[in-house]
């Protein structure tokens, strides 16, 4: 299934995640790798595959993504239904331009409308959580834990939750699998 959601220009592409092409997907796994593949705690992690990614094209080049990874998860040993947002990137020559803000605003209803989800969850680091504050998302200071090949670990940096409603302040999250 591929959903397009469009606007005079730009275009909005949402697409499952297998079903990108070759060439697609070797294009975001470069951002991805230029973004992030130098930062230890990234290399040192086995992370979970998307189920959507989201492409933002400003005429034949993509201007922003992000992938979705759709799970349930247990807060507070209550099971949730979440859109866990992983990669979200903008390439060099379009950043300054709200590329990555419009689209996750733009494509907000995917998660709760269209998945059906109960909240947004993403892992991030210190400089980015300003961005997402503006977003609406906002941090949880609780113990997350995902797994590993190795064993249940605890995430070592900054959670973020995007409610429909009003917020929640969990005292421990499982992830019930890879992080994203």
């Amino acid at each position: 299934m591929v959903l397009y959601f469009f606007q005079v220009t730009p275009m909005i592409e949402i697409k499952k995640h297998g079903e990108l092409s070759a060439q697609v997907k070797a294009e975001l796994n470069s951002y991805i790798d230029t973004e992030f593949g130098h930062i230890p705690l990234v290399k040192e992690t086995e992370w979970a595959r998307p189920d959507w990614t989201v492409i933002r094209y400003e005429g034949n080049c993509i201007a922003t993504f992000y992938n979705i990874v759709e799970r349930e998860i247990s807060i507070d040993d209550k099971t949730f239904k979440v859109g866990g947002i992983n990669n979200v990137i903008t390439p060099k020559a379009f950043r300054g331009h709200g590329y990555a803000a419009k689209t996750l605003k733009a494509t907000e209803y995917l998660l709760f409308e269209d998945l059906n989800c109960d909240l947004g969850l993403l892992l991030c680091a210190d400089n980015l959580v300003p961005f997402y504050k503006k977003l609406n998302w906002y941090t949880v200071a609780c113990p997350v834990y995902f797994d590993q090949s190795t064993g249940k670990k605890l995430w070592a940096s900054n959670t973020m939750l995007l409610t429909k409603k009003e917020k929640m302040d969990p005292r421990k999250i499982e992830l019930k699998g890879l992080p994203w």
